[in-house]
């Protein structure tokens, strides 16, 4: 097999410096076939991905890239040397890259205050892509990879239009490639105090992008969908629906969207649990109208929360319509939105901004709810300042006012924090009031009533020797907390150690103290606990844990087993087995037990099958609450297949819910205008 053309060494070390390239204009595109044979590549624009942002040292293979555009595209080759073993287990595309190699070119077509942009592929052509706008952003576009003896190489063809630009001739940008098994981070653009590699602060330029300026115009969307629904009548019964959603641009970088009659009946993520916690459980959103924009009303800093996110749509009853605004002007970022259906009407605005620099910034955020018999007004404040590298503080202020607040200073919330921090590493400290009838309903608020202050240090040591520890990382993390009697009501101490082998063993060790005051119950709630994981990075780990120590009036065990295994070459099972022991002071033991077992197949780089099974049963532990016991199995299965304008789903049942819901569903949806998320 020829070995990968083009390469050179790496640069010697992060020294201050200019990040720029000036992109190259091609009438005829290059070929797409991972090799860089065509000699129209050897015209393209030249970089080299020189230092390990992982490791703080320069990069220890050599990865080159290469860049053409025209007024449709731009074209963009990775080169990649590698003497590990190479990770590349993702075969459908628009699912995530997050357990195998991959090469990645960020774009920020409206400046480091616009919105980010990037596309990844992995070894063997697998494509993801991302976009702060829309998380459901999945254009069409075009990776072809090849293998060779000493690495691989991976041709893109990237379509312009499917990027929000404000017509600037000067994008940012950046490029890194990651590698699985040693945990490295090559990159383009570095400096000093960078702790990512698709920070805007740190990225380079790509100049003489104003001739596709035209091409980044926004397009309008409209997506209309369909589905037939075979249920039981215990659920509602059998029904079809149609509804659409729908995107339009008011200005080039803002946008009107909304949803009618929306359908969220093709969610596939399981957040059933038995993992102990005292608060209420936090799900993670996947309806659509509500994941656009999350970006802007969250864009808060914040030292160990107590409170985040500050707009939780979950507790968001699905609505019958809804209508939002979000978009990019100037140097301010804004977004809208309002829903309505079944006599509840919710709504919020938000917008951050921050000068040239960024060293000073501000976000402010409004949310109302209207419903039968109760009402809630919000509104938080926060002005931050830093120097982007070490140094960071902000400030900020809330009220809650509506039904359930009797006593407008109850209400408030007041937050103060600082920090000092390195990429390895940091010291962040809190001081925080939150009343005692703080609670917006379109907020994640597990506890209220809280002042006094905070305090969290971590750092990662990293072991570049020939010994079997790559790195070591510690932390420690303090609060304390009292409510308006003076009572301590939440407080901890914890210690944390991780030691991560170059064998892919990981081994966490958590250790300290922690007491609650919650729903008239008070007691510790510590957890000292182990974890050892098993190739935790790729798509097979394997994790054993186990934590135990006091919760409330009783002495707690829980231990968590999983592995995943792959099924032949398309295919993975995953496999757990969780278990409670929770022994009361008066000798009373309470156990519950979770059996799950799944299927993944990746049929192909537009279709995927996914199974899964659940069981549930007895007693969970409880703090400040009764008992309860459950006894209960769920069976899911969901079939998902794209069509480039189009998409199908085929799913039964709903692996969200404790039980199964005998449902068996067929949707499609067709997408007119501009595409899927753009």
């Amino acid at each position: 097999m020829p070995a990968l053309w083009g390469s050179s060494a790496p640069a010697p070390a992060a020294a201050a410096q200019s990040f720029a390239i000036s992109v190259v204009q091609v009438d005829n595109p290059p070929k797409l076939d991972g090799t860089l044979d065509d000699p129209a590549w050897r015209k393209g624009s030249h970089v080299q991905l020189g230092w390990d942002l992982s490791f703080g040292r320069p990069a220890g293979e050599p990865t080159d890239v290469y860049m053409l555009a025209d007024r449709k595209f731009l074209y963009v080759a990775f080169v990649a040397k590698q003497k590990e073993a190479i990770t590349a287990t993702q075969r459908t595309n628009d699912v995530g890259l997050g357990t195998d190699d991959v090469v990645r070119v960020y774009l920020w077509p409206g400046g480091d205050k616009g919105f980010e942009y990037f596309f990844a592929a992995n070894p063997i052509g697998t494509r993801y892509e991302y976009s702060s706008e829309n998380s459901a952003f999945s254009p069409a576009w075009v990776a072809v990879a090849k293998r060779a003896s000493d690495g691989y190489i991976v041709t893109e063809r990237i379509p312009v239009n499917v990027m929000r630009s404000d017509g600037r001739s000067t994008w940012r940008l950046q490029f890194d490639r990651r590698v699985q098994v040693s945990e490295n981070l090559f990159e383009w653009a570095h400096a000093s105090g960078q702790t990512s590699t698709d920070s805007s602060y740190y990225t380079g330029d790509l100049e003489g992008m104003g001739f596709v300026s035209a091409s980044t115009r926004t397009k309008p969307r409209l997506a209309i969908y369909g589905l037939g629904e075979a249920a039981s009548r215990t659920i509602g019964g059998s029904t079809s629906r149609m509804g659409a959603d729908f995107s339009f641009p008011i200005t080039p970088t803002s946008s009107l969207f909304g949803t009618l009659h929306p359908d969220y009946s093709n969610v596939e993520l399981d957040q059933q649990t038995i993992s102990p916690t005292a608060f209420q459980r936090q799900f993670q959103e996947v309806r659509p109208f509500f994941t656009q924009g999350t970006n802007v009303y969250n864009d808060f800093n914040c030292n160990d929360c107590t409170i985040y996110p500050w707009l939780y749509t979950p507790n968001i009853p699905t609505p019958a319509e809804g209508f939002a605004v979000e978009g990019v002007e100037r140097t301010v970022n804004l977004a809208g939105f309002f829903s309505n259906g079944n006599g509840r009407a919710d709504s919020a605005e938000s917008a951050f901004w921050s000068t040239p620099d960024h060293r000073v910034g501000g976000t402010v955020i409004h949310e109302n709810v209207s419903a039968a018999g109760e009402t809630d007004d919000f509104s938080l404040a926060q002005v931050r300042v830093g120097d982007v590298h070490n140094f960071s503080a902000y400030a900020t202020s809330g009220i809650d006012r509506g039904t359930n607040v009797t006593d407008p200073v109850s209400g408030n919330y007041q937050d103060l924090g600082a920090g000092m921090y390195t990429p390895k590493g940091g010291i962040f400290a809190a001081y925080r009031w939150v009343g005692d009838q703080f609670n917006p309903l379109d907020a994640f608020v597990p506890i209220n009533d809280t002042i006094g202050p905070s305090f969290y240090a971590d750092q990662e040591f990293d072991l570049t020797g020939n010994g079997a520890i790559r790195k070591i990382t510690v932390s420690q993390d303090y609060q304390r907390y009292r409510n308006h009697l003076g009572q301590v009501n939440d407080a901890d101490d914890y210690s944390n150690l991780t030691i991560d082998t170059k064998q892919q063993l990981t081994l966490a060790a958590t250790a300290g103290w922690s007491w609650l005051l919650l729903n008239g119950e008070a007691g510790n709630t510590t957890q000292d606990g182990v974890t050892l994981t098993y190739l935790g990075q790729t798509n097979t780990p394997t994790t054993f844990s186990h934590d135990f120590g006091r919760y409330g009036a009783g002495y707690l065990h829980s231990t968590v087993r999983s592995t995943t295994l792959k099924a032949g070459p398309l295919a993975t099972m995953t496999f757990e087995a969780d278990d409670t022991d929770y022994r009361l002071d008066n000798g009373t033991l309470y156990t519950q037990w979770l059996e799950r077992a799944s299927y993944a197949y990746e049929i192909g780089a537009s279709s995927s099958l996914s199974v899964g099974v659940r069981r549930i049963i007895g007693t969970a532990p409880y703090f400040g609450a009764p008992p309860q016991y459950i006894d209960a199995s769920n069976i899911s299965f969901a079939y998902h297949r794209s069509f480039g304008r189009s998409e199908a789903y085929l799913v039964y049942g709903n692996p969200n819910s404790l039980a199964t819901q005998p449902s068996l569903i067929l949707k499609y949806i067709y997408y007119v205008g501009a595409e899927k998320g753009t």
